[in-house]
């Protein structure tokens, strides 16, 4: 027999919950699928149109440049709920995927991918934030092959690429409108709307179960100084910092993986780039399976330092055989993909519901100067000093990664948590941080 007290967030999965959980999930596959189909677009740019290697990295980057939005997105939602966000998100990237085939002026262009990428930040913080209220977070992952076999278009080719994911937001869309996701619980009682979170979880998920109040958090002095004060400043440090060190060479070697697979020399890049997509499923799928067995912190640790390891054989090693180049980068997309789990599921872990969005979304921000300078630079750094220059410094991207998280990355697993109090001067709180 139950009790009342019960969490709702440890029910069986009833229809609600799979229902947040699917939404979710299209929106990252959208997401993924928005930011990684552009790599394959440019590589179809028509020789006429003379693409640059600076406009190359900026259409590349636009998107991750209009992430920065999460920092407004957060506060928002932190304020007014995830609901109304998240409703509206896949019809404002319906509409701006389908511009994209009416303009060839790059500078029209790059505004466009900068406010896809604004609206992607609603998926990257109030869509995992709203599952991780509704659901424990144990499953990310998004992946995309279509554009690699668009073709028949012409000059115009390129656009229908990028056009595309307006098929793929039009799905997610109509899913949130035939499902209507109710608000989040868990945000509803950070505000002290405790009964309303009580109906709700009753209404969804049954009377067996509640939603305990959550310690309220001041905002009076504000989200963003809330999350640079003593209590939080080395969580959002670390979410950050860890996060920008993924992203970096993850966007700048996948969106441009084309280019650099011609500057390796590799003989038959359609079936390289097709292996190194179905690795990136996989890695997805081992991620899900080991984070939930290994401490996030031990997890976070030992994949940068594999996938840097990886890197830096391919820099030193420049007369490697293709077969041992191929396995070592195959190697490398295995790991690093593996490791985009906890992108998702730890900056959700190191805040409170009260502060979460906020918390999630300035993670985000700080990331994006690393997803935005390795998109920037790598098409330039690959054209001046070939693909071996790019494994050195993402390597060494990694590698910092990892540094980071062994000196300040904090537990947030409960299951590991009472092994890991030395490795940040507060209290290690349970999954999430700061609620029972």
């Amino acid at each position: 027999m139950l009790l009342k007290s019960a969490d709702y967030r440890n029910a069986p999965m009833e229809k609600m919950s799979w229902n947040v959980f699917i939404g979710v999930v299209l929106g990252q596959i959208v997401s993924s699928y928005t930011l990684g189909i552009v790599g394959v677009a440019l590589d179809r740019v028509p020789s006429s149109m003379s693409l640059s290697s600076t406009w190359l990295g900026l259409l590349g980057a636009g998107s991750l440049i209009g992430l920065f939005g999460s920092l407004l997105v957060g506060r928002l939602a932190d304020r007014y709920g995830r609901r109304k966000f998240f409703m509206a998100d896949m019809l404002a990237l319906t509409l701006l995927s389908v511009l994209q085939l009416f303009t060839t002026n790059l500078a029209t262009l790059l505004v466009i991918r900068i406010a896809l990428g604004m609206a992607i930040a609603v998926e990257y913080t109030v869509g995992t934030a709203l599952l991780m209220e509704w659901v424990p977070a144990k499953r990310y992952f998004a992946a995309y092959l279509v554009g690699t076999f668009t073709t028949g278009f012409g000059d115009r080719t390129w656009q229908v690429i990028l056009a595309s994911s307006a098929i793929v937001s039009t799905l997610a869309g109509l899913q949130r409108l035939v499902v209507r996701q109710p608000e989040s619980p868990r945000w509803l009682a950070s505000k002290g709307r405790i009964i309303e979170a009580i109906n709700l979880v009753h209404r969804y998920v049954g009377e067996d179960y509640t939603v305990h109040p959550a310690p309220q958090v001041e905002v009076k002095k504000g989200a963003w100084r809330m999350l640079f004060s003593k209590k939080y400043r080395r969580r959002t440090l670390v979410g950050g910092l860890f996060y920008a060190c993924q992203t970096f060479p993850f966007f700048g070697i996948s969106i441009f993986l084309p280019i650099l697979m011609e500057n390796m020399n590799v003989t038959n890049p359609l079936v390289t780039q097709l292996l190194y997509y179905a690795l990136m499923i996989a890695g997805v799928l081992v991620g899900i399976v080991l984070s939930n067995r290994l401490p996030r912190r031990y997890f976070l640790i030992g994949t940068f330092l594999a996938s840097a390891a990886f890197l830096l054989v391919l820099s030193i090693w420049h007369q490697a055989p293709l077969a041992l180049t191929l396995i070592l980068f195959s190697l490398f997309s295995l790991t690093i993909s593996a490791a985009l789990v906890m992108d998702y599921a730890y900056p959700n872990e190191l805040f409170d519901a009260s502060i979460r969005t906020s918390g999630v979304g300035m993670c985000i921000a700080i990331s994006r100067i690393g997803a935005v300078a390795g998109t920037f630079m790598l098409p330039i750094i690959s054209n001046a000093w070939g693909s071996q220059a790019i494994f050195i410094i993402c390597g060494t991207v990694l590698l910092i990664g990892g540094i980071i998280c062994y000196q300040w990355a904090p537990e947030t697993s409960l299951r590991f948590a009472k092994h890991n109090r030395s490795t940040i001067n507060e209290p290690i709180f349970p999954t999430p941080v700061g609620e029972s």
